[in-house]
Parts: C-alpha cells; structure tokens; sequence
C-alpha cells in the first residue's frame, strides 16, 4: 500500500464520489480511479460498489475508513507539531545537572522566553551525567566540569566568583572579606559535595588547590542544597557563589581575596544535536542574556 492510494480511497470514502474526491485532491477523476482500483486489487478486495452515478462504500470499505481516519488525523497532529517546533510552540527538553541551584536559574531564563515548551529537570551525580546524555535520556547538561566524553558539546557560559559561606551565628559572620592566609588557618568543617569533590581532583585551578585541608576537616554532603543548610545550621563551612546564598538570611558571604576562587558553568549536549532547534535555542537564551 502507498500513500497515494490511501489518500484517494479516503477522498471518495469522505466525499461520497470519484469526482468529488478528483477536485479535493487537485487530480484528475480517471487518476483517482486508478489509485483506488490499485489498492483493491493489490489486497483483492472491493472497496466501493459503484451503481451508475452512485457510490457506495462497501464493509470491507468502511473498515479502512475508521483507520485511514486515524491515520490522517495523526498526519495532521504531526505537520502541526513540526510547524510548531518550528516556532517553540511545542515540544520537550529534559536537563540535568549536579545541583537545581546552578540550573533552576538558566531554566527560568529559558522557560521566559519560551513558555510552551515543556521543561523537565533532574538531578544526578557528577559521574552519571555524561552517560544520561549519551544515552539520550537528557538533552542537556548544566554542570562544573567540562566532559572528557568526545562524543559530547560543551560551551563554557560562566565563570563566577565563590564566597566564604558561614552561618549567621559563626565567629566570622561580620566579616566582608578573607585573605588566603586566613582561609590557609579555617578549622571549621569544610563542606563538600560529590560534585566538588570530582572537581577537586580533576578540575585543573580548583579552589582546593589553592590551600591545604585535611580528609578529617572535611564534611561530605549528598549535594550542594543539602550543603547550604548545613552551612545555615552550623555544621561547617563552604564555598557558594552569591547567587547560591545571598537570599537566604541565616547564611553570610564573605568575599575572598583571591581572584582565583572562581567556580565555572559548562551548558552541555550531544555534538550531534547541537543544531537542533530546541537545543540550539537553549543555549541563546543562557548565553545572550545576563547571568542568572
């Protein structure tokens, strides 16, 4: 069966006649004629009893139509999706990244511009991240480090400078700014995440690298978030960018007086979808507008 054939057996069967059919397909009654006939015989089946002026579809006739409705009905949701995608009238993009703190922000930048499009987010760790996406169950990664996969794009879109966070009830809540030195003599837990752990050996000019700590000195936490109230209750110390902390009152920013203490954001996807329109838009709207 081709579609040509369908088409003009569901064009008589919805307008009751051949020439009818002929002039809502733009064609010639004796080629709707051949279609049909093509079809009844590639399936030796009758699909139209035709009485002089008169046609009438048969059983077997009225059998395809409820399907040939379904199938054209679909071909029409489908022109429309496209169309849409076209526009970011419709569509889905799943993104996952090491903490919502570092991603909720680029989804709303996103989700402002394009409101139809239906956003998913997930967490995961560090270490996952690159197989969610090459397993194409995530579109698009917002994370720290840059991916060693190949297979995989990725365009660095910030570079922010980190903080000192501490608790409101901490000895050094009234302070603007620390040196490295004083960083170099913090006894206080340090808290980190999975994420900043994976960083702390890979990541080339991490702020770990900067000063020595100790295993014993560290705190570690299932994810930045869970971090942040540690920080908030007192359990330690840690390093968030402003944007991370500076809404929430029971936490103090200190300023570090090191140029180096700077945290990155890669935006990554598959090299083979980069294109894509979705995909594409996406990183416009991370990259044209202010960081979040």
């Amino acid at each position: 069966m081709n579609h040509a054939q369908l088409k003009a057996f569901h064009a008589v069967a919805e307008t009751g006649g051949f020439s009818s059919a002929a002039k809502m397909l733009g064609l010639t009654q004796p080629a709707v004629t051949l279609q049909v006939q093509a079809l009844e015989q590639n399936y030796n089946t009758k699909l139209f009893q035709r009485h002089g002026r008169k046609t009438e579809i048969t059983s077997s006739g009225k059998m395809l139509l409820k399907l040939s409705k379904r199938i054209f009905n679909l071909e029409a949701e489908a022109h429309t999706l496209l169309t849409s995608l076209d526009t970011m009238e419709a569509g889905n993009l799943n993104v996952i990244a090491p903490s919502s703190l570092q991603a909720l922000p680029f989804l709303s930048v996103f989700h402002s511009k394009y409101p139809k499009i239906r956003l998913s987010f997930l967490s995961f760790p560090p270490s996952q991240i690159e197989k969610e996406i090459t397993d194409f169950r995530a579109d698009i990664a917002i994370q720290h480090l840059p991916p060693e996969d190949n297979r995989l794009f990725t365009q660095k879109i910030d570079e922010t400078p980190l903080k000192l966070a501490v608790s409101k009830d901490h000895a050094w809540s009234q302070k603007q700014t620390v040196t490295l030195k004083e960083l170099k003599e913090l006894t206080d837990p340090i808290i980190i995440p999975p994420s900043e752990l994976e960083a702390t050996g890979k990541l080339r000019g991490h702020w770990s690298t900067y000063f020595n700590f100790g295993v014993k000195q560290t705190l570690m936490l299932q994810s930045r978030e869970i971090g942040r109230e540690a920080v908030a209750n007192s359990l330690g110390v840690a390093f968030y960018t402003d944007a991370d902390i500076r809404w929430d009152k029971r936490i103090h920013g200190i300023e570090i007086e090191d140029e180096r203490f700077k945290e990155a954001t890669y935006i990554t996807c598959l090299k083979e979808e980069r294109q894509s329109r979705l995909i594409a838009s996406f990183f416009e709207s991370t990259i044209s507008t202010d960081n979040p």
